[in-house]
């Protein structure tokens, strides 16, 4: 929607809702004072309902004060009242007047089937206990309005009435009388309608009203908005070019004085500072193009355009000072990357010498490596033999100590042989004397005893002969004895010795273990030397290529750099 339809339809939206609101609120007053017309119409009823009991209270009263004038009894005096209230109408007969006692029984009544009867507890159509209501509004000062549905005489509907009640003391009477309400409208309808009449003729002419206020403000908001939209509208127009880039169109300029014509105004200097901002800015690119970086902005850059002003020439002068740096640079880079070069050549040379080196300390090592290999294999073999001969010589010791134990046994037998061989000797000490017995008997005997004197110096001879070889057993029993206690000692020494050869032994193939895990710790060690040998080689290798590749490329480089100093001596730079 463009701005003049905006401009129409905000106003003519803002004018109905005006006269919307004015006429609400008009209608809205007309109806409350309609409202209150009826209220004090109805007021009106009430007074007339007012006025008629209170008319018969004061009939009543006058009656009362003459029957007590006149020494009329009591008896008469009611029923005379009675005969008052029951016989007196008005409103063209349809009003009539009814009285009840405090205890709800009915004392005076149109219909004498209702007089005598207790109403206290009696109920119309919509719940009200009009009776108690009746007493209610009888004991206030002045009497009081009841609201209740009854019947009318010769109907069977109840229909809504407005009564009033008030007490008259002397007999104790609450004295009443309503009006229906259908036949009470009537009286004030006429002026019900002439109220409503006023009031929907005061509401249509507000209705009128507001609508030509609308129409011609909505005439009015058009013209103004015409005005207003046409100028907006051609600067609109010229900010679209502006922003497609169009610089040259000039800006239809209002003569008003109002904001319309300043925004022109203001667009037209707009455009034109631009043009000249965008001429300046053309022309010191230009200047960047001749590649002259020694030039400075003269033009004066306003406002918000004072920092590109600023940037530029800041930019003139980081490109300026960023081509001297990088001329002075290339320069650099030039002796540099020469330098770098024949750096790269020695550093290739010697990156080649001290491959070879490494190659030859690659080589001793693998056959330092091979030779701690071997030791330590045969350290492994050895100290497996070694634990063998700890086994023999275990197995060596406890037959030793088995040997010891049968020499003591030994030892042990001779002593027992020594003890028989004694004893053998004094059986031959014992044999040679029977002997010597025999052969004296034998001798005593003469000729018959000569047999058993031979026999006697055979058994001395026999003894003799067992008591030398018993002398002959107990030498060489000593001499295998005096024997057995040396080879005892000699083993037991011998025992001592294989202990210690054992311990010994032990000890040597603890340290073997050792010397064998330290050999294959070494071997380790040394595989990962050799294995950090090749790589250091490796790295020589690629270092040596390297430095071959960085020769080259320092000569690429300071070719390069040669031809970015042609380059930068394109510029016009300050301070060169």
């Amino acid at each position: 929607m463009k701005l003049r339809g905006k401009l129409i339809l905000s106003m003519g939206i803002l004018i109905f809702l005006t006269v919307f609101l004015v006429s609400s609120v008009s209608y809205v007053f007309l109806q409350k004072a309609y409202d209150k017309n009826i209220q004090i119409e109805k007021e009106k009823l009430d007074q007339i309902i007012k006025s008629q009991v209170e008319c018969m209270t004061g009939v009543l009263q006058a009656e009362y004060d003459k029957s007590r004038e006149q020494g009329i009894n009591e008896k008469e005096a009611i029923e005379n009242a009675k005969y008052i209230v029951r016989t007196t109408r008005y409103n063209n007969g349809t009003g009539y007047f009814w009285a009840d006692m405090a205890d709800g029984t009915n004392a005076v009544h149109i219909n004498p089937d209702v007089e005598g009867t207790n109403r206290y507890n009696t109920q119309d159509e919509k719940g009200n206990y009009f009776v108690q209501d009746t007493i209610a509004a009888g004991d206030k000062p002045d009497g009081g309005f009841i609201d209740f549905y009854f019947a009318k005489s010769g109907e069977s509907e109840a229909k809504a009435k407005r009564g009033f009640v008030k007490k008259f003391e002397p007999y104790g009477w609450y004295i009443g009388t309503g009006n229906y309400e259908e036949d009470m409208l009537p009286i004030i309808q006429e002026e019900l309608d002439e109220s409503n009449k006023s009031c929907l003729q005061a509401i249509t002419a507000t209705y009128c009203f507001g609508m030509a206020v609308f129409v011609i403000a909505i005439i009015v908001t058009y013209i103004i908005a015409k005005k207003m939209a046409d100028p907006i509208k051609a600067a609109s127009k010229r900010l679209v070019g502006l922003s497609q880039g169009n610089l040259n169109d000039n800006v239809a300029v209002s003569k008003s004085k109002d904001e319309t014509g300043e925004l022109t105004r203001a667009l037209a200097s707009t455009v034109q500072t631009w043009r000249d901002y965008i001429s300046d800015i053309s022309a010191s690119l230009a200047e960047l193009d001749k590649g002259n970086l020694a030039f400075d902005i003269e033009m004066e850059y306003l406002g918000d355009f004072a920092p590109i002003k600023e940037s530029f020439q800041h930019t003139i002068y980081k490109l300026n000072d960023t081509f001297r740096k990088l001329n002075m640079s290339t320069k650099e880079v030039a002796n540099g990357s020469d330098q770098m070069a024949m750096g790269a050549q020695a550093l290739a040379q010697g990156a080649t010498e001290q491959a070879s080196a490494v190659e030859e300390l690659a080589a001793t090592i693998n056959e330092i490596n091979s030779h701690v290999a071997n030791n330590a294999e045969n350290a492994k073999q050895t100290s497996l033999q070694a634990q063998t001969t700890v086994k023999e010589l275990e197995t060596g010791k406890m037959y030793m100590n088995q040997m010891i134990n049968s020499m003591n046994q030994i030892n042990d037998s001779s002593s027992e042989i020594s003890k028989i061989i004694k004893t053998i000797e004094d059986i031959a000490f014992q044999t040679n004397i029977l002997a010597l017995n025999a052969t004296v008997e034998a001798t005593r005997a003469g000729a018959a005893g000569k047999g058993f004197a031979v026999v006697a110096d055979e058994v001395r001879n026999l003894a003799n002969k067992s008591a030398e070889a018993s002398q002959n057993t107990a030498s060489l029993i000593e001499a295998t004895v005096k024997s057995l206690h040396e080879g005892t000692d000699i083993a037991g020494k011998t025992a001592e010795s294989l202990d210690r050869i054992v311990a010994y032994s032990e000890e040597s193939a603890k340290l073997l273990m050792e010397i064998s895990k330290a050999s294959q710790e070494q071997a380790s060690s040394i595989s990962q030397v050799t294995q950090g040998i090749d790589q250091i080689s490796s790295v020589v290798h690629t270092n040596s290529a390297t430095s071959e590749e960085s020769a080259a490329t320092s000569e690429e480089l300071s070719s390069q750099a040669q031809i970015l100093m042609d380059m930068v001596n394109q510029f016009k730079i300050r301070g060169i």
